[in-house]
């Protein structure tokens, strides 16, 4: 499915109110992340990542190529410089390794990267040809520096394609089923993309995809854990993390 403007994703008021809803927890998610970014912006070397006005919201849902790897990597969007945002939302099933999704940067520049779900899922940011430039894991050693840099709006990137390897932490197993959000800017933005990625199998439209992602975060709002975000660990980017696919 292409991306389409929310304005005509739904054809009748109860998929109209789905996505309102579901991009109701994207702006909630997005004033937590402005105090994260009054708190780095301090450092003075930060690059923050704020709406610009009231930003224009695409959606769509895609399947994931049955391959799987660095060469077919799911295509999440473009980011670019003061213009856009991309988001995207998926989860891995007992027996999955990992997710693949791609991104382009148009101009070369410092990124803000978020993550949910930190404590379940390990994401690792490649070159196209799968060389690791960046990972989650504190054990990682520079790449995890590189990742904290991301996180904090404090590494730059050449333009060009790059790759998000969405795996599980260490110490979770393999037979788990584990959701992940992925969120990538380069600064402000006035365009968010978010994406919804199905199984391989999946024909789902986006209105059955966007009543999952909201249905389960209203169910769990108030029970999940937060995850943070920056080098100090003390900031949230988001308190609660969803069941997408039940």
């Amino acid at each position: 499915m292409g991306i389409v403007p929310v304005s005509n994703v739904a054809s009748t008021s109860a998929g109209a109110s789905t996505n309102a809803s579901v991009f109701a927890q994207l702006a909630q998610i997005q004033s937590q992340l402005a105090a994260q970014n009054d708190a780095i912006a301090a450092q003075g070397s930060a690059q923050t990542s704020n709406a610009i006005g009231t930003p224009q919201d695409f959606t769509k849902s895609v399947s994931k190529s049955q391959y799987n790897t660095v060469a077919s990597a799911t295509d999440i969007g473009t980011v670019t410089k003061g213009q856009t945002r991309v988001n995207a939302f998926g989860s891995l099933a007992a027996g999955d390794q990992a997710d693949y999704l791609s991104f382009k940067l148009a101009r070369q520049g410092a990124i803000n990267l978020g993550q949910l779900n930190l404590d379940q899922t390990r994401v690792q940011v490649m070159t196209k040809t799968g060389v690791v430039l960046a990972d989650s894991d504190s054990k990682s050693g520079k790449a995890y520096d590189a990742y904290n840099a991301m996180v904090n709006g404090q590494q730059s990137l050449d333009s060009g394609t790059y790759v998000l390897k969405i795996s599980r932490a260490t110490g979770v197993k393999l037979t788990q089923k584990v959701n992940y959000g992925v969120q990538v800017a380069a600064g402000d933005y006035s365009k968010d993309y978010t994406t919804t990625i199905q199984a391989a199998s999946s024909t789902a439209a986006i209105s059955s995809s966007a009543a999952a992602i909201s249905g389960a975060l209203s169910d769990q709002i108030t029970t999940m854990k937060n995850w943070t975000i920056g080098q100090t660990g003390t900031q949230k980017l988001m308190g609660s993390m969803m069941d997408l696919f039940a």
